[in-house]
């Protein structure tokens, strides 16, 4: 999941990672719809929601990111 050869590059971890961080570098913190909205429009594709749910456990797991009272916020 984090680099699959059979998948496009865009629907890895780190690319959505990538811009998951940089969403977060221009905001004070998102809440998970609207970073999901913006996730989207930053990539110009629709992306299963799993893909966005494994990206945020991805970047808390790495201690990047925080959830604190419904918002999301870079670390």
């Amino acid at each position: 999941m984090i680099i699959n050869v059979d998948r496009d590059p865009i629907l890895s971890l780190y690319y959505l990672g990538g811009v998951v961080l940089d969403i977060l570098n221009n905001s004070e913190g998102e809440t998970i719809d609207r970073l999901f909205e913006e996730l989207k429009a930053n990539i110009d594709r629709r992306i299963h929601i799993d893909f966005f749910y494994y990206t945020l456990d991805w970047l808390f797991l790495l201690s990047l990111i925080t959830f604190k009272n419904g918002v999301i916020s870079k670390c």
